[in-house]
């Protein structure tokens, strides 16, 4: 248990032989973690943990694959490939929508200018977003608004999730397959929109939606400003680590539409 042992490899799909880029690779509700890199290769030390604790790796679209730490570090001694399925994915539901629908902004719009809160010299898996409750459903998320956004970066990439919620916590992503976020050279605009609509976002119910950094982007930050007491946000450290949630309304907030 004392000694190092750190996990590297790639992960490839097993039906096309590619890498997969941005993998979420990790501990089961843990906060030991990591991101596969644009290429799909990985690395992550797994010193000081319990060996029969499980390491997930998962990516949209995928199946997720589980296996315990003592069976991976017997199998990968020196590295080794790591292959993901695809999903057969059902069809969705084809929903009509209305000639007459409304429009309406929901989630955090007007976060005072004062308090901040966002990502900060984080690791990879680092993922952080607001709870968005819904009165009206079947709801399509048009545009993803971010408020007050102070950066260190002069390009972010950022990929954007969809979670259902599950027992008060976020559940299983809606998204069939992933949406990466590259925004450059955005500093001192209020508002930043960003277009949902060719995605076909589909929420029956409350949600959350966030950010979450896959990729490094070197030491520097990103920032929202954030009200407390005026939203609820959730959080979780690293790839497949338990969320947290707390009482604030970080600058996030959404285009929805549906039926009038």
């Amino acid at each position: 248990m004392g000694r190092a042992e750190t996990l590297s490899g790639r992960v490839l799909s097993s039906a096309t032989g590619d890498a997969i880029p941005y993998v979420n690779i990790g501990v089961l509700k843990g906060e030991r973690g990591t991101v596969s890199n644009d290429k799909g290769y990985f690395r992550l030390d797994l010193s000081e943990i319990d060996k029969g604790s499980t390491l997930r790796f998962s990516f949209i679209g995928y199946e997720s694959y589980d296996v315990t730490i003592a069976e991976i570090l017997e199998r990968c001694k020196v590295a080794c490939e790591v292959e993901l399925t695809p999903k057969i994915l059902e069809l969705p539901e084809v929903v009509v929508y209305p000639r007459k629908f409304k429009e309406k902004v929901v989630g955090n719009p007007h976060p005072p200018p004062g308090l901040k809160a966002g990502f900060t010299n984080d690791s990879l898996g680092y993922e952080l977003g607001i709870l968005v409750k819904l009165k009206q459903r079947p709801t399509l998320l048009k545009e993803l608004r971010l408020h007050g956004i102070e950066t260190s970066f002069e390009t972010i990439f950022y990929r954007l999730n969809v979670y259902e919620m599950d027992q008060d916590l976020p559940g299983k992503n809606v998204l069939s397959e992933p949406i990466y976020i590259t925004l450059t050279n955005f500093s001192g605009e209020k508002i930043i929109k960003i277009d949902l609509s060719p995605h076909q976002i589909v929420v029956e119910d409350d949600f959350v939606i966030s950010l979450e950094y896959v990729k490094e982007l070197g030491a520097g930050n990103l920032v929202f400003a954030t009200g407390i007491l005026s939203g609820k946000m959730f959080y979780r450290k690293t790839s497949q680590a338990e969320w947290h949630s707390a009482p604030f309304g970080l600058g996030m907030s959404v285009l929805i539409s549906y039926e009038k």
